[in-house]
């Protein structure tokens, strides 16, 4: 790749590649994919004007299909995919996203500005992939890709019948020099079992397993077998170590570390040095530790070949670097292994202390939760506690939209008309008696929305309520339906309460929130 200085625009990168385009230009945030979108297409357009046809003539099939497509937000979206520019994520609405990929399935995009999830289950391949940098923000802190992550957005270029090989370019920055060249495909991280101990797996294996299958489950899983896999091969690497160590203490004679042996002598003269320095001279105690290692130094250096000893000190030093390290992944996996047995045990008896199970015997709210696979204590308490059953069906469905749901930090919703403190107060009340928060995830944050498409709102007045993108208001519609239908099969012989959730989800479940064949 072409030179081009310190931290290299988008525009400046695509010159260096531009003979190994159509590109998936990766980054790790929306807001960066608009911009760098934007930032392009105001030096590049790399269509013909017959391909600009084209690509209007399938952006104007797509509106007619779905009215409001690019919305009040997505103009400029609009204008780029006609110059072959296009970007990619999650705020996207659905119908947006499917444009998008059938336009660069068509090989009228040549620069695709896209988030990760572009390379997880969706097969687009590139002649070259682009990441605009190798450090990303995991929730808690900002850090480098992992080998796995790294590979699974870099396989994407090369495209079968096209490209002799695909080509990988990653945008350095100059604040973070390191953060490319230590991608190996040999130290890909495994994927890691994991299983989680819910009010649900309780309930299904209390309900469906017998004593020994749920004993089985709990001491057998995936997860317990790849931590026992690696602890016992962390213990032999270990052991292999402490040999290793072990023989090199026999290099060193009687004296080492004593004032008469030149590696003693050489740290406390560097000490000495660092003493003398007037940053530490007047500080108390550095006095009579100088004049303490000059007295040592007037001990006579012993007379030896010192060499064999300074190498060994030195594979002592990596030796014990690695130990340590093997010791700290050992502590890792001590506190991510889970006592699985424990952890069903817990929950258990929180189910029996909430009334859902008594022994073995599933009691009518642990016969409903069982049907239900997200929040589930929480949902069956509002029904059990009044909150959805004969409530006005728009208050219902501002109140199952918050299920599950936890706000970003800059996100907000213009105030609905409806209270919901009857479901905080509900949910505190679980918290003090006991119920994990885990278990009682709920946000008011979307109920407005929810409530507003149930009452008739159109989708961009939606929008106009909210700062959330369409993605954003599509997933937390759609993920409200999906619970629904789980409140639906658990409703059982309750038609009054089957009927009430019935008729709420097929008024949710309408224009662009509908998916086509559901």
């Amino acid at each position: 790749m072409a030179q081009t200085g310190g931290n290299p625009s988008c525009s400046e990168v695509i010159n260096a590649i531009q003979n190994y385009l159509p590109a998936l230009y990766f980054t790790f945030s929306r807001g960066k994919t608009e911009l760098l979108a934007d930032e392009l297409s105001r030096e590049w357009d790399f269509l013909y004007q017959r391909e600009k046809a084209r690509v209007r003539e399938i952006i104007k099939e797509t509106e007619d299909t779905h009215p409001g497509l690019f919305g009040p937000r997505r103009g400029k979206l609009k204008q780029i995919l006609t110059q072959g520019i296009a970007y990619h994520h999650a705020g996207l609405s659905p119908a947006l996203k499917d444009l998008v990929e059938r336009l660069y399935e068509m090989r009228l995009i040549y620069v695709l500005f896209c988030t990760e999830t572009f390379a997880v289950g969706v097969n687009f391949p590139a002649a070259s992939t682009v990441f605009d940098t190798c450090r990303k923000w995991d929730g808690r802190e900002f850090r480098g890709l992992l080998n796995r992550e790294f590979f699974q957005m870099a396989g994407r270029a090369g495209r079968r019948g096209f490209d002799p090989v695909g080509r990988v370019y990653v945008r350095i920055d100059h604040r973070f020099p390191d953060q490319a060249g230590f991608y190996s495909e040999e130290e890909i991280e495994p994927v890691r079992g994991r299983l989680v101990i819910s009010p649900n797996t309780v309930l299904s294996l209390l309900y469906w397993k017998t004593d020994e299958e749920i004993n089985r489950l709990l001491d057998q899983n995936l997860a317990v077998y790849q931590n026992n896999r690696e602890g016992r091969k962390i213990k032999e690497d270990l052991a292999g170590l402490e040999e290793k160590l072990a023989a090199l203490e026999g290099v060193f004679c009687p004296q080492v570390d004593t004032p008469a042996c030149y590696m003693m002598r050489s740290k406390l003269k560097k000490e000495l040095r660092s003493l003398a320095r007037k940053n530490k001279r007047g500080r108390p105690g550095m006095r009579e530790r100088r004049e303490e290692i000059r007295e040592l130094l007037k001990t006579a250096q012993k007379k030896c070949h010192h060499r064999p000893c300074t190498e060994a000190r030195r594979k002592q030093t990596d030796l014990a670097e690695r130990k340590s390290r093997l010791e700290r992944r050992m502590r890792v996996l001590g506190s991510h292994a889970r006592d699985y047995e424990r952890d069903f045990n817990r929950v258990w008896d929180l189910l029996e202390d909430m009334s859902y199970v008594e022994g073995r015997k599933l009691l009518p709210r642990g016969v409903f939760a069982l049907h239900l696979h997200v929040q589930e204590i929480l949902v069956t308490e509002l029904v059990f506690n009044g909150l959805i059953r004969d409530m006005p069906p728009a208050l219902v469905a501002a109140i199952l939209a918050g299920v599950d749901y936890v706000p970003g930090r800059d996100d907000s919703v213009e105030p609905g008309p409806y209270s919901l403190r009857e479901v905080e107060t509900l949910r505190k009340s679980l918290l003090r008696s006991g119920v994990p928060e885990n278990f009682c995830v709920w946000s008011p944050l979307p109920g407005p929305l929810a409530s507003a498409w149930y009452e008739g709102a159109s989708f961009e007045e939606l929008l106009s309520m909210t700062n959330l993108q369409e993605g954003d208001i599509f997933s937390i519609i759609r993920r409200e339906i999906d619970l629904l239908r789980q409140i639906e099969r658990a409703a059982g012989d309750d038609t009054g309460l089957r009927r009430q959730i019935e008729n709420i989800r097929l008024r949710l479940d309408r224009d662009e929130i509908a998916i086509p064949g559901i």
